[in-house]
């Protein structure tokens, strides 16, 4: 169940975060535009280790000093 919320809160910062962007260079942005149900389905599809990377990536994403949009 822990995965599962952690899916819910990289869903979550994707549909909100205004710095995921395709022009931002986040390896979120490419979810960007999706609907839930789709990045849910993308996410499902990474192995631990990869959503893993994901999850702390977008934590301390590098991109929050570039344009918001």
């Amino acid at each position: 169940m822990h995965l599962q919320n952690e899916k819910n809160t990289v869903v979550n910062l994707v549909l909100h975060c205004k710095y995921c962007h395709p022009l931002s260079g986040c390896i979120l942005a490419e979810y960007k535009g999706k609907k839930k149900s789709e990045i849910k389905g993308c996410l499902s599809q990474l192995s631990d280790s990869a959503f893993a990377r994901i999850l702390s990536f977008h934590e301390s994403c590098p991109y929050r000093n570039r344009l918001a949009i």
